[in-house]
C-alpha cells in the first residue's frame, strides 16, 4: 500500500491497538480508503472475497474459524471455484468488514456449470 508495514500492522493500528502520531493515522486512514476504492470494484468474486480477508487483516484459517468453515473451503471460494451460499456471504462481508456492495452474491457467467456438464440421473 505504499506504507512500508505489514498489513497486520495496519489492521491493529486502525483498531487503535498500537499508538501512532494523528498525521500518520490521517495517511494511514487516507491509504487504506484508496486501496479499498480500487480493489472494491476490479476483479472476480473470488478476488473481492480475498481482499476483503486481507483487508481484515485475517489469514484463511482465522476466517474459516468465524464462520464456522474449512479453510481449504474458504480458499476454493477465493479461487472460483465456487460461491458460498448467500448466509456464509453475510457472515463473510460481516467479518471482513465490508458492505453489502462488496462481495458479489451471485456468481458470474464464466464460473457457472453449464448445462450439457451435469449428469443425468440413471444414465
Amino acid at each position: 500500500m505504499g506504507l512500508g508495514v505489514s498489513r497486520q500492522y495496519v489492521w491493529v493500528i486502525l483498531q487503535g491497538r498500537s499508538y501512532v502520531s494523528d498525521a500518520k493515522l490521517g495517511e494511514i486512514e487516507r491509504l487504506v480508503c484508496e486501496w479499498i476504492a480500487r480493489q472494491k470494484d476490479a476483479g472476480t468474486a473470488g478476488q473481492r472475497l480475498r481482499a476483503a480477508r486481507l483487508y481484515a487483516g485475517l489469514t484463511l484459517k482465522e476466517v474459516a474459524d468465524l464462520i464456522g468453515y474449512s479453510w481449504v473451503a474458504v480458499e476454493r471460494w477465493e479461487k472460483d471455484h465456487c460461491l458460498p451460499k448467500p448466509g456464509v456471504l453475510w457472515h463473510l462481508r460481516h467479518v471482513s468488514c465490508v458492505g453489502e456492495d462488496w462481495i458479489p452474491t451471485t456468481l458470474p457467467r464464466h464460473a457457472r456449470p453449464s448445462q450439457t456438464a451435469r449428469l443425468s440421473v440413471g444414465a
